[in-house]
């Protein structure tokens, strides 16, 4: 097994695999990240919508949000109007979330609340990032 493959392994154990897997355009997407996007993926195909695909400027994003959340020690959507800015995007959505033991956990309770639900089931979004900083999330997602 070469060196290449022995840290990808190393990395989708620890879920900082940054190489992209399956579908194009996941470089820099963690194990939580992917599993995540999948699962809301899996949930608008079945309300008859498209996939979302991951970018790497979106990913940046929503890690340094997640990253603030975790300086701060709290939940906020601050600075939203700076990252959709920085999208170079007409439309953008969050969602954050702290203190969900995996992603599926996480979904679930997205998928509970009306307005992170309408956010992952907008319509016209294209691209996402998700990021995990401890156990701050965000899922920041583009048209």
């Amino acid at each position: 097994m070469g060196i290449a493959r022995i840290v990808i392994v190393i990395g989708l154990l620890l879920g900082t695999a940054t190489a992209g897997y399956g579908a194009a355009g996941q470089v820099g997407a963690t194990l939580y990240g992917r599993t995540l996007l999948e699962q809301i993926n899996l949930y608008r195909q079945d309300n008859g919508l498209p996939p979302l695909r991951f970018d790497a400027d979106l990913i940046r994003l929503a890690k340094r949000h997640s990253f603030a959340m975790f300086q701060d020690k709290r939940v906020s959507h601050r600075n939203f109007n700076e990252r959709f800015e920085r999208s170079g995007s007409r439309m953008c959505v969050e969602n954050v979330g702290w203190n969900y033991s995996n992603p599926l956990k996480q979904f679930d309770a997205w998928r509970s609340s009306s307005g992170h639900d309408q956010n992952m089931l907008k319509e016209g979004i294209t691209r996402a990032g998700i990021a995990e900083v401890a156990d701050y999330v965000t899922f920041f997602a583009c048209k």
